[in-house]
């Protein structure tokens, strides 16, 4: 297997056949966060893994750092060995394929996240209302995202109506983002980054959700060693200063 980065999470089997075969909408890789209407916005950072930055070749196009095996039992005449875009993963699961130290697992699952949201964002349609893109711009979503994409809710996490409420030492900051990312810099419990990939109707409602996507690692002591948390969720609002819901979790 040829070597790849270190990235980290949490695992699920990849289920992407039915939205691949959907014809993708116009997307643009436009940085500006704009309002909801004309186009599916697609922003830095979901195609990172790839050169292109449009969706529809970025799903073919072969991954920047490396590769995947598949497993001797898991090769058929119709599928090869090497598994090395998102085209190629589809329907392929963490248990297909060959695997080392933990980082090598952590990869894995980074690829599958983007990969799904890759192929859901596909299919996502303009929309022409939506009430969900202060999220994208605040300087400090924490008392608006549900407590549930926390990536650890606490003893209070069941009771918790945001993710502060959940963390009350959570805390944001631009400074470290990257350039053109619509991103924060996430401090508190956990620490690490939250991108926002994309807008678009993509439940089929009529209104617009956005993507996000999170990769935190614990702060406290003795947590060195403790796997990062990545995920991505699909958010939404029904109606202006309505609450945040969550349309889809990717894990």
């Amino acid at each position: 297997m040829t070597p790849i980065k270190t990235l980290s999470t949490v695992a699920l089997a990849l289920s992407l056949a039915v939205a691949c075969k959907r014809t993708p909408p116009a997307a643009t890789s436009s940085t500006d966060v704009g309002e909801p209407g004309g186009r599916v916005q697609v922003w830095p950072g979901i195609t990172e893994e790839t050169t292109p930055s449009d969706l529809t070749k970025a799903w073919s196009a072969p991954w920047l750092n490396g590769d995947f095996d598949l497993k001797d039992d898991r090769v058929s005449p119709h599928r090869a060995r090497e598994i090395a875009s998102c085209a190629q993963l589809v329907g392929i699961t963490e248990n297909d394929v060959v695997l080392g130290p933990g980082w090598e697992h952590y990869n894995f699952r980074e690829k599958s996240i983007r990969c799904r949201v890759m192929a859901r964002v596909m299919t996502a349609r303009p929309a022409p209302v939506g009430y969900a893109r202060d999220l994208v711009a605040s300087d400090d979503p924490g008392d608006l995202l549900p407590a549930a994409v926390a990536p650890a809710a606490g003893t209070s996490g069941a009771a918790a109506r945001s993710w502060r409420a959940a963390d009350p030492s959570l805390k944001f900051d631009r400074s470290g983002a990257r350039a053109g990312f619509h991103e924060l810099i996430v401090g508190g419990a956990y620490r690490g980054r939250l991108t926002w990939w994309a807008a678009g109707d993509v439940d089929g409602d009529g209104i617009e959700d956005v993507v996000m996507f999170s990769n935190l690692a614990p702060t406290r002591d003795g947590a060195s060693d403790a796997p990062n948390i990545m995920r991505a969720f699909v958010l939404t609002r029904k109606q202006r200063g309505g609450p945040v819901t969550i349309v889809q979790r990717f894990e």
